[in-house]
């Protein structure tokens, strides 16, 4: 049976899965540097909804398979799994490109941002995560085409669409904080890997809410560890990830598109 040690570069945790097993160390700052809440807030939680109409809901991102083949089998494993992918590919790889992404965006950097896209896409393991990286990313700057951010027209190029990196534009475009930007991230992908396994798993409502309850709580963590990484370090090292998401390619049934 798989579980989330050998499903990443290494244990979880060495013990239950609780609110203060999985609770990283939260991310400083300097004092006068936390952004004080207001629009640019509004336009993150517009950012992050699942009213957003870019499809998400339709992506598993390997989980679907991970089900199939009994590696996550109830609440208890699919806390580990979801707080293993956080720590080894969300925060490994995802988060720390937004971050960069967000940089290229805030200085009105084009060609840079479009090279983080590229890298984003290199780093998609199984053809369905890579397409599904472009098809949000294809999505997401539609809306913001449609919200008037015109950048936004540089990513409907399909061979520079990614996900991430719209994010990022959004986030830069409406003034919103990069870490902040990058918990809103790590918020949306909680909230859509918890709505599918409740499809799958499957999951009552308050157990949904228990797990999403518990990824919540490392996501610090994945913004400490993300805002540290240098560009050599970057890196998904969750294999069964991409082992998962292959293998879906072929499931016989199923319910999502990755």
């Amino acid at each position: 049976m798989i579980t989330s040690s050998s499903v990443t570069r290494g244990p979880v945790t060495s013990g239950p899965v609780t609110s203060s097993s999985v609770h990283g160390s939260p991310v400083t700052s300097s004092p006068g540097t936390t952004p004080t809440p207001g629009p640019e807030l509004l336009r993150l939680l517009q950012l992050s909804s699942s009213l957003c109409p870019i499809g998400a809901f339709a992506f598993s991102q390997g989980l679907e398979q991970a089900v199939e083949r009994g590696w996550v089998p109830d609440e208890q494993q699919l806390v580990e799994w979801l707080v293993g992918l956080g720590r080894y590919a969300i925060a490994a790889l995802d988060l720390p490109l937004l971050l960069r992404a967000h940089a290229a965006w805030t200085l009105g950097d084009e060609a840079r941002a479009l090279g983080v896209a590229e890298r984003v896409l290199a780093n998609r393991e199984a053809r369905e995560l890579w397409e599904q990286e472009q098809d949000l990313g294809n999505a997401l700057a539609a809306v913001l085409l449609n919200l008037g951010v015109s950048q936004a027209a540089a990513l409907r190029e399909k061979r520079g669409s990614s996900y991430v990196v719209a994010y990022a534009l959004g986030a830069a475009h409406f003034g919103i904080d990069a870490q902040l930007a990058a918990y809103g991230y790590a918020f949306t992908w909680s909230e859509q890997q918890s709505s599918a396994a409740a499809r799958l798993v499957p999951l009552g409502h308050m157990a949904t809410q228990r797990v999403l309850s518990l990824v919540l709580a490392d996501i610090p963590h994945w913004v400490s560890e993300a805002s540290q990484l240098e560009d050599d370090q970057i890196g998904s090292q969750a294999p069964a990830l991409a082992i998962a998401a292959a293998w879906h390619e072929t499931q016989y049934t199923r319910l999502f598109r990755s």
